[in-house]
């Protein structure tokens, strides 16, 4: 089974609407092999991957197919070729590792030898690295070789935290794709853009464009925090900067034991000892707290030890989100087992790991931990007594949601930190006992404001309900219900797209929109000197989107590209298709379906009446189509308005617009077959501006004038 060629379609392409990879799959020898033949090869796979049997994910209607949703015993039972098996295997990978394929096809080609499998895919890599853990898993089943399946899927759950988005950016994009939002990664990091040209807002991770940066620098300051926070009446511990050890244990006398020793600028909880009760304990722990200091940064907090379980409450803009309550990490003695036996056993776990997508972290018997088993008298070595609990970590994992718990006092103090710190989202770390009491009442503070605060504990905790954060944070950057759209008007490429691009331009404009529009590497921006971009039709067309005053893109797809590439945009509102009344071959409609699979389904696709394969377009296009003729009315075009369909004409001096029941009349004058505006040209693109939202009123009054 060899892969002689294998392409990656990053936007919509020719099979689908969403990013695909289509493989050749040269299956050699094996081409006539079935599984219902060696039911010992599929008892194999299925002891591997038994979600193998699970019924595959419906495709979207777009992509044309629909994969069967009979088990895989039945299947294989009737017999299943080598091909289809890696359609499957790949995508049962896929979905492992967190990235279930939408759409999957495998096909046999004309040569009897090969197939041509296309799935989608969420990174590339990921995406070929699952094609390839796939051949590697139906190779050792047909040899009856060994196949570790844990520790293959482990590696591919490791690479797809190395390469996708963060579990934060993706809470934001899921609550974004729910609205209609579109998303687009501009890095291989956390910047996305959400939205489009002058609609457009940025994220990095659980940051937004409006997240101040001075707000993030007072939120690195943990000491700075502290006396803003004390001045606007939140309960904040005690506890000052200390520059030597001995100021340190002054400090302490000072405020009282027991103590906290930190750092000053360090995150994540490095370098933090809490529940100091000697001058010698906070001489060890202030060496190991000022290692974790920034270069440049002196000093360490002593400060007061609050007394109760940590809780991270999520501020968006002015309202308290979710809150969530940690544990301690802690071992209990069994009376033969050392303490770091008890550590290493409660590491395996599987929900323990070291990636940010495990539940629970991996307990660390770091210079803290150390240091607190000092105080205690113990060693790693020790052998605690049956039932003897010892904390390894106080600020362990957290893992419970209480949102519904929140005393309102609370939710108003955990807003005002944010909002003095100047954070539009913040996580607050809070040590209370009680959560669904005031602060004041039972000495709880707030220890910390954090900038860029991770949302996926408040997505999936580990216990309780999970919250819609993505979706205040998307309700914080677009406000009641905005989409972040801008109208996009993709042209297939040929002799007459420019001339028509133009038009459509025009149209738009008489909306009061500023207008994008790329033609081969020019790229035009009302009130900006026109400017040459090389590269692709996919950079030009993203860099309309990118542009901040941009209010509607216009661009011209060429064929050959995206039957190489895919399509540069993941949607086209409109797509007009001007070069197919004359074509006849296939590679022609191809290369338009990009286009086509783009159209979402309130969208449209302008399509000259006579187009080859006519059919095809129309069940590949999620939205309506609207034919037109420059040869008047025809009984096609009665067919399709009939049925509901669109149409666009023309009859003696006037253009009609026809939908459904309705016809519109909109007279022309002074446009012939030659000059400024030409008829063949007129059609297509009023029909586009028609169907991009251009009001029939105003496309009469402006062809009457001709005020193009």
């Amino acid at each position: 089974m060899e892969f002689p060629q294998i392409v990656a379609y990053h936007g919509p392409n020719r099979w689908s609407g969403v990013p695909t990879l289509e493989v050749l799959v040269d299956l050699g020898d094996l081409r006539m092999w079935r599984s219902n033949a060696d039911p010992s090869m599929v008892a194999r796979l299925l002891s591997w991957l038994p979600a193998l049997d699970d019924p595959p994910q419906q495709a979207p209607s777009q992509t044309g197919y629909a994969p069967p949703q009979e088990s895989f015993h039945k299947l294989a039972k009737d017999g299943l070729s080598l091909g289809d098996l890696l359609q499957r295997v790949t995508c049962v990978l896929e979905a492992a590792a967190g990235t279930p394929a939408q759409y999957s096809r495998c096909q046999a080609m004309d040569d009897g030898t090969s197939w041509r499998l296309t799935f989608q895919f969420e990174e590339e890599s990921l995406g070929r690295a699952c094609l390839e853990t796939a051949r590697q898993c139906i190779q050792a089943a047909l040899s009856d070789s060994a196949f570790d399946a844990p520790a293959e899927i482990r590696k591919l759950i490791d690479l797809a935290d190395d390469v996708r988005l963060g579990p934060s950016t993706r809470a934001i994009l899921r609550a974004a794709a729910a609205r209609g939002l579109p998303c687009r990664r501009l890095t291989k990091g956390s910047l996305v853009q959400l939205g489009e040209g002058a609609k457009q807002h940025r994220i990095w991770t659980a940051e937004t464009d409006e997240t101040g940066s001075i707000g993030e620098d007072i939120a690195q300051d943990k000491e700075l925090t502290k006396t803003l926070l004390r001045q606007v009446g939140v309960p904040v511990p005690q506890g000052r900067v200390a520059q030597t050890s001995e100021e340190a244990c002054q400090v302490a006398h000072e405020i009282g034991f027991p103590v906290v020793v930190k750092p000053r600028d360090a995150n994540h909880g490095r370098g933090i000892s809490f529940n100091l009760t000697t001058c010698e304990g906070i001489t060890e722990a202030f060496d190991h707290a000022l290692r974790e200091n920034s270069a440049g940064t002196t000093g360490v907090i002593i400060e007061q030890f609050a007394r109760g379980p940590a809780h991270r409450l999520l501020v968006v803009g002015d309202r308290l989100i979710a809150a969530i309550r940690g544990q301690s990490d802690v071992v209990i003695g069994d009376g033969h087992s050392t303490i770091a036996e008890l550590i290493e056993e409660a590491n395996r776990d599987p929900l323990r790991g070291e990636n940010y997508t495990d539940k629970l972290d991996t307990m660390a018997l770091n210079k803290a931990a150390e240091l607190r088993l000092k105080r205690e008298g113990l060693t790693p070595d020790s052998v605690l007594e049956v039932g003897r609990e010892i904390v390894v970590c106080y600020n362990g994992d957290l893992t419970t949601d209480e949102t519904s718990e929140v005393h309102p006092a609370v939710a108003e103090r955990a807003v005002l930190a944010a909002q003095t710190v100047g954070l539009n989202i913040a996580g607050l770390d809070v040590i209370a006992e009680d959560i669904s009491r005031p602060l004041e009442e039972q000495g709880g503070v707030i220890i910390e404001v954090n900038a860029g605060p991770t949302l996926s504990i408040h997505v999936e905790p580990l216990y309780g309900h999970p919250q819609p954060v993505g979706d205040a944070i998307v309700e914080l950057m677009f406000p009641g219900g905005e989409d972040g759209r801008i109208p996009i008007v993709g042209i297939a490429g040929g002799l007459e797209a420019s001339q028509v691009g133009l038009l459509i331009a025009g149209l738009l404009r008489k909306l009061g929109r500023r207008v994008g529009i790329t033609l081969g590497c020019e790229i035009s921006v009302d009130g900006q000197r026109p400017y040459v971009l090389r590269g692709s039709d996919q950079d030009r067309i993203c860099s309309l989107l990118l542009h901040p005053h941009v209010e509607a893109a216009i661009f011209e797809s060429q064929s050959e590209e995206t039957l190489a590439i895919g399509l540069g945009c993941e949607r086209c509102d409109v797509a007009v298709l001007t070069n197919l009344a004359s074509a006849s071959d296939v590679t022609s409609i191809d290369g338009v379906l990009s286009l086509v699979h783009a159209i979402p389904p309130e969208g449209a696709a302008i399509v000259p009446a006579r187009a080859p394969q006519i059919d095809q377009l129309l069940s590949a296009c999620r939205g309506h189509t609207l034919l037109y003729s420059i040869e008047g009315e025809t009984d096609q075009l009665r067919d399709h308005q009939a049925r509901g369909g669109r149409v666009a004409f023309f009859l003696h001096d006037s253009l009609i617009l026809g939908t459904g029941p309705n016809a519109f009349f909109l007279p022309i004058k002074g446009i012939e077959s030659s000059g400024p505006v030409v008829r063949e040209h007129l059609l297509p693109a009023v029909a586009a501006a028609w169907s991009a939202g251009v009001p029939v009123e105003l496309l009469r009054d402006i062809l009457a004038r001709t005020g193009l």
